[in-house]
Order: structure tokens, then sequence, then C-alpha cells
């Protein structure tokens, strides 16, 4: 009976301590920013697009992953201010890897690509790289022969 006891109080505890998605918190300035973990849905041509991640204080953090119709469509691993993107096609295989970075100043938000990107083959086989400079791609190297 102890056991039984036990289990269900350590179930209870388990239960209790899961976060509610898709919350908001104010700032200082008393607006309201999203925070925590979120569940976002989008329409798409293909399907639907379901994003799942966190916020802190109203920007992403961590690892964002985005599925189309059950199937891992990006990743995005965003750290401070520059987010790492694997884009993959239905099959699995990786269609497009690189870098953005996000400038955020008190008149706008600036984001754009920089460094290499590299885009494949619905094989996984390198296509071509595209190299960016402060957003402006910069130069192109095809790997197709």
């Amino acid at each position: 009976m102890k056991i039984r006891f036990l289990f269900f109080l350590g179930f209870l505890v388990l239960v209790s301590c899961t976060t509610k998605m898709n919350q908001y918190i104010k700032d200082q300035n008393k607006v309201n920013k999203r925070h925590g973990k979120w569940r976002e849905e989008y329409s798409a041509d293909e399907g639907t697009l379901v994003a799942i991640g966190k916020y802190k204080l109203g920007e992403k953090v961590g690892t964002w992953k985005t599925f189309l119709n059950q199937k891992m469509y990006q990743k995005d691993k965003v750290r401070k201010d520059i987010t790492k993107t694997k884009k993959y096609y239905s099959n699995g295989n990786i269609m497009e890897r690189g870098q953005s970075k996000l400038d955020i100043s008190k008149t706008e938000r600036h984001w754009y690509y920089f460094g290499e990107w590299k885009y494949y083959d619905n094989q996984g086989k390198p296509l071509y790289m595209k190299i960016y400079e402060q957003g402006k791609k910069a130069d192109s190297i095809s790997y197709i022969k």
C-alpha cells in the first residue's frame, strides 16, 4: 500500500512540474513578451508547419524544430544574435545549412544571412555553396561538374 501511495505521489509531482506552453511575461515597460515553451502553427502550400521551441523575454532561444506534415523540415540553434539553420527534404536528407544574424537597434531589427550557406540535392550530395557578407551574396561556388 505504501509503495502505491509513493508511486501516486511521485506521479503527481511530475505532472505538476510541467510548464504551460504559449505563455507571456511582462517586461519592465509592461509589454507582453513571449516566454517559455511555445508551439506555433503556420499554414503553407505544402501543408501545416509546426514550430516548437523556447522564448526568453520575447526572443527565440535554444533549439527550435519546425515540422512540415509531422516530418522534420527545419532545425535552428539560436545563440544570442546568431542562428545556425539546417533545412531538410521530406526524405530526411539535408537540403541546406548555414548561419544568419539578427542585429537589433532602437529603430529596427535587421536579419540577414552571413558566411557560407551550403545546398544539397535530395540524396544529400553537395550542389553548391553561397557566401554572404552582411546579408549580400558575395560569391557562389558550384560542386556540379
